[in-house]
């Protein structure tokens, strides 16, 4: 009965996402950016080597984590904004007094962001050739799920309506900022990049394509603790903004 309500929801929300431009450029958005890193990022280091004599080849690190942090993003707006559409339209408290219970309903839109970012995200990590794919890699997966129901709870739980989560979601945008931290900020200065999700996939990233693994795993284990306390407390405020 529960996988028959999970199916009905899943069809709505794909439904749903067809009839909206910026809900149909989200579900896209991850594949267009493995094809783009399959195809597209060899072409433009060959453009710009022959026609600028720059060396892109030497920031594919840079490029590789920034695009994987970009897919939970995607991910997570997606269904951010369907949160947010179904609470303009009174949907979640109607969901609440169903069997599906509001605690079904927060477990689907958990579930739902985090498998499609495990998908889009193995196969970007194993597909785009941007990066060496170590069973080290697969922390990095593991932060990056997460982050997908992170964005989604950041946008439902601090938003009032689509219209908000639409802005905060541009002001989301600082949620990509990890790698950045990570491959151009010097020393001791990079602790400043703790504070951010993403900045701990992109370090994992980047200490597995320098085959660092007992690093990869002290990263891996700070990242996690700082992911799950990050979803907690936006579980939790989404809770009490319901109630």
């Amino acid at each position: 009965m529960a996988v028959a309500k999970y199916k009905a929801l899943m069809t709505k929300d794909l439904q749903h996402a067809l009839k909206d431009p910026v809900l149909m450029a989200d579900m896209i958005g991850p594949l267009v950016l493995i094809f783009l890193s399959r195809f597209g990022f060899p072409i433009a280091v060959h453009w710009l080597d022959m026609n600028y004599s720059f060396n892109l080849e030497q920031y594919r690190g840079f490029v590789a984590s920034l695009l994987a942090v970009t897919i939970p993003m995607l991910t997570g707006m997606l269904t951010g904004l369907l949160m947010l559409d179904e609470r303009d339209e009174n949907m979640i408290a109607y969901y609440a007094v169903t069997p599906l219970m509001h605690k079904g309903y927060l477990l689907y839109r958990l579930a739902l962001p985090t498998l499609l970012c495990i998908v889009l995200s193995a196969i970007y990590l194993q597909w785009s050739t941007m990066t060496e794919f170590r069973w080290e890699t697969l922390y990095a997966l593991l932060l990056l799920a997460l982050e997908s129901p992170m964005f989604s709870l950041f946008l439902a739980a601090f938003s009032s309506n689509k219209v908000e989560g639409l802005a905060l979601s541009k002001i989301g945008g600082l949620f990509i900022i990890g790698p950045v931290v990570v491959h151009f900020v010097p020393g001791a200065w990079q602790a400043l990049g703790a504070l951010f999700p993403s900045y701990w996939p992109a370090k994992v990233l980047d200490l597995t394509m320098h085959n660092e693994p007992l690093p990869v795993f002290v990263y891996f284990l700070m990242g996690l603790v700082l992911h799950l306390a990050c979803l907690y407390f936006m579980v939790t405020v989404f809770k009490n903004k319901q109630e």
